[in-house]
């Protein structure tokens, strides 16, 4: 009976449960703590940038509130005219364009287009080409009306052409008549006024700061040069889109930080562009030490899974080794098993129990060793007075006959039978003690059938001292000239074989060219259940097979093919076990 076991050990379940509970347990409170962290990077990440944003914002205002503030000084002096002449108003303007280096010029025009007041002295285009301009055009429509431009190069100077950002206002000036007249004030600026405020901005490592107007036409850009040359794109429809606020998009394969904010004076939007995987540089970094911790955490995990496991499995496996050393037949009193009291207490009834199995086993064994000796006796039995009375039969015929010396002959053979039969009362002898009793029988036969048969007996040399149960071959011969060779016309054969067909494994072959049987009689003589064949074949042979199953198991005994007129094979399979020494007996 082999061992029955599930798909999976006690240590394999528990191992399992507990790894399962702590790991899922884990990952949970990771993928928990990874969110919120992940969440609040994000979200300090995106207040962070949008307050660098509001920032660079608010110094723009500053800048363009000191502009304004710059153009109202100028204005004013533009209406005191009466108490100062143009040259001290000059003055007074250059003083301030001196003292700053972010101002390139102050010009005062009258809404033709002749310069009025400036601080600059380089001659300008004629007022034809200054009034088309845009910051003289978008400026006009009310005192008060101003406009900033993006930059640009400066079309005021037949001479020069800077790069500036232009501050252009209509105002209200006394003429030279003491008249209130309308003119229009230009204040040029450095670029590099606004440029220096984007760049100071940081927004991670490539993020930038650009500016574009309510048309959605770049004012300012870090990358202008590069966007000129169409070697870098910027996402401006989407800015469009949002107008104002604080979004997320992906633009070229990265996911941006998008923030919009107003610039008050100049009406200008500012956009500030941040890259998320930039901002989440630290989120990389906790990920990686989270996954090291994570994985230390989860082999801790399962050692600790695996040392619970067996300690709590560890009395139950050595209970399930003495079990399976009783289903092996050790029957020895197994000592108490110790552990949690469940398992202490299943070890002592199981000892018990298995002092009781082994006391029921002992009168078993008994039991069945008498029974098993009468059930051979009883076979050896039937087996012998059946041979007896065939061959006295014979030694009758030849008396009838007054063949004294076949007699004699016959008679001597059947005491060499008798001697290996009786065997002191042993039921174990040698191979060629079994050979040799079925010549002695085979000369009989030759005898009383007048040689109608002639045999072979051949064994492979070193089997000669194999053991084997007595009289196994000579009713399988018997067989074969009773209901074989008996009827046959021409001369008969049997050829008897020992051999070795597998390791562990004997072969006695009897071969005959007798008449064989049909299908139906084979059948009778292997069953069995059921009575023998009414012609009485087959006694002999289903005795020695019941025999040699009783002594050596259900895995040996007899094999026999056969067929009408072709004669019939039989193999008495015996295990292989360790040579003895023959039988001596006395000779009579």
């Amino acid at each position: 009976m082999s061992t029955i076991r599930g798909p999976h050990s006690i240590k394999t379940i528990l191992t399992f449960a507990i790894a399962v509970v702590s790991i899922s347990f884990t990952l949970l409170v990771s993928a928990i703590l990874f969110s919120q962290f992940s969440s609040t990077i994000r979200e300090n990440a995106t207040v962070s940038t949008r307050e660098i944003v509001r920032q660079v914002n608010a110094n723009l205002n500053y800048y363009t509130n000191d502009i304004l503030t710059v153009a109202g000084y100028a204005g004013d002096l533009s209406k005191q005219t009466n108490n100062l002449s143009r040259t001290e108003i000059e003055q007074r303007l250059r003083s301030i364009v001196d003292s700053r280096q972010d101002i390139v010029c102050l010009i005062l025009f009258d809404l033709e287009g002749n310069i009025l007041l400036s601080t600059i002295d380089a001659p300008v285009r004629p007022k034809e080409e200054l009034t088309n301009q845009t910051w003289f055009t978008r400026a006009l429509g009310g005192e008060g009306n101003f406009y900033f431009t993006g930059p640009h190069v400066q079309q005021l100077f037949t001479s020069s052409y800077p790069w500036v950002i232009t501050y252009s206002q209509q105002i209200s000036y006394i003429n030279e008549e003491g008249e209130l007249s309308q003119g229009l004030l230009l204040i040029d600026m450095n670029f590099s006024a606004v440029s220096e405020l984007c760049q100071s901005a940081k927004l991670g490592n490539t993020g930038y700061v650009y500016f574009i107007d309510n048309n959605g036409k770049i004012v300012y850009h870090p990358y202008q040069q590069l966007i000129n040359s169409n070697l870098f794109d910027e996402d401006l429809d989407s800015v469009q889109e949002h107008i104002f606020g604080t979004f997320t998009n992906t633009f070229e394969g990265r996911e941006r930080l998008v923030i919009i904010n107003t610039v008050n004076n100049a009406r200008w939007r500012i956009v500030g562009v941040a890259y998320m995987d930039e901002l989440m540089a630290g989120l990389n970094q906790y990920t990686t030490v989270m996954i090291i911790v994570l994985a230390f955490c989860i082999v801790i995990t399962i050692l600790l899974a695996r040392s619970v496991s067996a300690y709590i499995s560890r009395p139950i496996r050595e209970l399930e080794r003495l079990m399976n050393s009783v289903e092996r037949g050790d029957f020895s009193a197994p000592p108490t098993v110790g552990g949690n009291q469940e398992v202490a207490a299943l070890s002592q009834t199981f000892a018990l129990m298995v002092g009781r199995i082994r006391q029921l086993m002992d009168d078993i064994v008994k039991s069945q060793e008498m029974k098993r000796k009468f059930e051979l006796d009883a076979l050896q039995a039937k087996t012998n007075p059946h041979f007896l009375y065939n061959t006295l039969d014979s030694v009758v015929w030849m008396a009838e006959q007054n063949d004294t010396e076949g007699v004699i002959t016959m008679i001597t053979a059947l005491a060499k039978l008798f001697r290996i039969s009786i065997s002191k009362g042993r039921d174990i002898i040698t191979l060629s003690e079994e050979l040799e009793h079925v010549r002695n029988y085979l000369i009989i036969q030759q005898i009383r059938y007048q040689d109608k048969f002639e045999f072979t007996i051949s064994m492979e040399e070193g089997m000669e001292n194999l053991p084997t149960i007595k009289l196994i071959v000579q009713p399988i011969v018997e067989n074969a000239i009773y209901h074989g060779i008996k009827y046959l016309q021409e001369m008969g054969h049997i050829d008897i074989k020992v051999f070795k067909r597998k390791p562990g494994a004997i072969v006695i072959e009897v071969r005959d060219n007798g008449v064989g049987m049909d299908a139906q009689k084979l059948d009778t003589i292997l069953s069995l259940e059921g009575p023998p064949h009414k012609s009485g074949a087959g006694i002999g042979v289903r005795n020695v097979h019941q025999r040699i199953q009783l002594y050596y198991g259900s895995d040996y005994g007899l094999e026999i093919s056969s067929e009408l007129d072709e004669g019939t094979l039989v193999r008495l399979v015996i295990p292989e076990q360790a040579p003895i020494h023959p039988i001596k007996v006395a000779q009579p």
